[in-house]
């Protein structure tokens, strides 16, 4: 019995070491990735990142050239983040699989932010469409119209607002290759010739690495909002 009693004591003594270290890697264990995005009440919109760039272009029911212009990303091996509405993605059935199927950032483009049940009817619009050709999520969100106004409801139920820092329907691509800053997200201009496209975006690419908006809000990037 007393050897017994020797055993069950070391056995007792033994978990109890166990079960300390253990707690210990659990205390100690380096927290998951966070979002490196901290917001101190509520935000209106991201307008910029730290480091790197981001390529973003709007589509509405009146963009025309946006499957070329896919390609063309394609081809220079560059990401990009779209924005759509309900309305082009029921006409472009083809080009908006391209975009899930290469796996493109895909948010909302809200082209009236006056009604919290509209802004509601399209997102769930976009992200039914969407979900026929595999995507299930959406996180992005953003107004056509850059009036610095946003409806609460989006950002409740857990979208990113993601506006621009520069807009390329203001400049010509040379200025924006000579002076584009670390953290730019750029709206491209849909009217713009693509052969220029050709011509500006490999030059910019020497410049900065391009990532995608999901890249930027999900901890590789710092970013910044303006309230």
């Amino acid at each position: 019995m007393p050897w017994l009693f020797i055993r069950l004591k070391q056995l007792k003594w033994a978990v109890l070491f166990l079960s300390s270290v253990t707690m210990g890697f659990v205390i100690m264990s380096p927290p998951a990735e966070q979002p490196a995005i901290s917001f101190a009440g509520q935000p209106a919109a991201i307008y910029k990142g730290n480091e790197h760039i981001a390529l973003t272009v709007n589509v509405d029911s009146t963009s025309k050239n946006t499957s070329k212009l896919v390609n063309i990303f394609i081809d220079q091996k560059v990401t990009a983040s779209f924005f759509v509405t309900s309305s082009w993605l029921k006409k472009h059935p083809k080009t908006a699989k391209l975009l899930v199927d290469r796996a493109f950032d895909i948010g909302v483009l809200l082209t009236d932010v006056s009604d919290d049940q509209a802004v509601e009817k399209e997102i769930a619009a976009v992200q039914k469409i969407l979900s026929t050709y595999g995507r299930n999520s959406l996180l992005f969100i953003r107004a056509a119209e850059d009036t610095g106004e946003l409806p609460d409801m989006p950002a409740a139920q857990g979208y990113l607002a993601v506006q621009w820092s520069v807009n390329l329907a203001d400049q010509p691509p040379s200025e924006l290759v000579r002076h584009v800053d670390e953290g730019d997200i750029i709206l491209l201009n849909p009217q713009e010739d693509l052969r220029v496209t050709k011509k500006w975006l490999p030059l910019l690419l020497t410049k900065k690495k391009v990532i995608s908006l999901s890249e930027l809000a999900g901890g590789r990037a710092q970013v910044e909002y303006i309230p």
